[in-house]
């Protein structure tokens, strides 16, 4: 982890209308993320963590507030800058793995690339992963775990600053879930690529560099972790 800031979140807000009710997620965050640090966002269902990411990932709007990225405010993009940061700079990790099942997981990591300036080469992604005797199967031949995998390749592969995982063990089961954590771990030491991690479950907190509480949609605490263990060893 380098002293050097990717992303300024200043006072950042996001409120939905339910009927005549307004749900505030977030209410006046500020965080620093680092360039090359591994962040776990903590906290219960509905604590603002997934909204939270949502916006850095630009796949959200905030209410008001700021998310800068070395300096460049993304709270203000349009849609198509929004869609344009997306798929330059960022790669998603979602709970469920969303492969297009007619395609094999090569052809899955394959389409990503396909959208990026600057993508890595689909079978060393794959390779990096332990993929890559599993290149010609579908979906359907993979296991849950490999094709959680698949979907961190096809994120890896656009070669992007941050790696955002919402919950990317949580249709997983115990011990399927610690080696998609070691697969994500690994691909932080290796690349030096910044990863946010949102998760409920604080087992998971004891392998980043830092841990974001939250609570009601505000930070409730920031944990510097000098020691963080390996995936392998987190019980929980």
């Amino acid at each position: 982890m380098s002293d050097s800031v990717l992303y300024s979140i200043t006072d950042l807000t996001k409120s939905y209308q339910m009927g005549e009710v307004t749900v505030h997620a977030l209410r006046g965050v500020d965080l620093e993320i680092y360039d090359g640090e591994f962040v776990v966002l903590l906290g219960p269902s509905g604590s603002g963590k997934s909204t939270l990411l949502n916006l850095v990932g630009g796949m959200d709007t905030p209410t008001s507030g700021h998310v800068r990225l070395r300096g460049t405010d993304i709270a203000e993009f349009g849609e198509r800058e929004l869609t344009a940061y997306r798929r330059e700079h960022v790669g998603f990790v979602f709970q469920f793995f969303n492969l297009i099942p007619t395609l094999t997981a090569s052809e899955n990591v394959a389409l990503a690339a396909q959208v990026c300036a600057n993508p890595l080469l689909v079978d060393e992604t794959l390779a990096m992963v332990g993929l890559a005797d599993r290149a010609d199967h579908f979906p359907s031949q993979l296991s849950g775990g490999e094709q959680q995998r698949v979907a961190i390749a096809r994120a890896v592969c656009k070669n992007p600053e941050v790696l955002l995982g919402d919950e990317p063990t949580g249709a997983l089961d115990y011990e399927t879930g610690k080696l998609v954590l070691e697969v994500l771990k690994d691909v932080h030491d290796r690349s030096g690529r910044t990863v946010v991690v949102v998760t409920h479950n604080a087992a998971i907190a004891g392998m980043a560099d830092r841990v974001v509480r939250l609570r009601s949609g505000a930070i409730q605490s920031i944990e510097s972790n000098p020691c963080p263990v390996e995936p392998k060893d987190l019980r929980w």
